[in-house]
């Protein structure tokens, strides 16, 4: 009886010291640790560390600030320019087959439309070239009855056009769009080489809408202001 006791005794000593080596030890990385490498919880940081509605690099739904802007952020508000006088009519074209973000080239840029006369742009001919191919920073134009423009454009409600910008470096590449009730929505087009870039406009709201287009080494393009009806 007192054999089995003793052995009892040592058996109990052992598991004892087991045990406390065991809880001695650094716990191992697991999938919350913030040391564990790309091992975060699901979703972190995520694209909505921002907050809520943080739409990431493809939807355009949210702004932060940043004055200066980098890569991954943009300045704390748009351009300052002054809504048009007058209101131009309804597009009589709708926007083009190209993609949202699809990168064109020159010419097709020019064959989709020709450019029209306007801030110093010239509209046909050789000069028509030099307008597509000078360009100093980013250039942002509408298409409006066939023609790519600067000046202001209209759509009806809900109908849609198509935008380029002509980008003059590689760069990190931010659209604005200030919509009437003053709300500002901005999109990350990413990383862009040197070119030509198709965007779409669908007019969601009535009244007057301003895009523009920001990069991290050319700034701010012009603003383009489109009407919805």
């Amino acid at each position: 009886m007192q054999i089995k006791s003793a052995t009892f005794v040592v058996f109990l000593a052992v598991s004892f010291l087991f045990a406390a080596n065991a809880f001695a030890q650094p716990l191992p990385d697991g999938p919350y640790s913030p040391y564990s490498g790309q091992n975060y919880p699901p979703g972190y940081p995520g694209t909505d560390y921002l907050g809520p509605g943080y739409p990431g690099p493809d939807s355009g739904q949210s702004a932060y600030s940043n004055q200066g802007g980098t890569s991954s952020s943009h300045p704390t508000s748009g351009p300052q320019s002054y809504q048009p006088t007058s209101t131009p009519s309804a597009s009589s074209t709708g926007a083009l087959s190209f993609g949202q973000g699809e990168t064109l080239t020159q010419q097709e840029v020019m064959a989709s439309g020709n450019m029209e006369s306007s801030r110093g742009l010239q509209a046909t001919g050789s000069g028509q070239v030099m307008a597509y191919a000078m360009v100093t920073g980013l250039q942002l134009l509408v298409y409006y009855n066939g023609a790519w423009t600067m000046d202001p454009a209209a759509v009806y409600y809900y109908g849609s056009t198509s935008l380029v910008t002509n980008n003059d470096q590689a760069q990190t590449i931010w659209a604005w769009e200030k919509y009437p009730n003053g709300q500002q929505y901005w999109q990350n087009w990413g990383y862009r080489y040197p070119g030509y870039i198709h965007g779409r406009f669908i007019g969601d709201a009535r009244g007057w809408h301003q895009l523009a287009m920001w990069g991290t080494q050319s700034g701010w393009s012009n603003v383009v202001w489109i009407y919805v009806w």
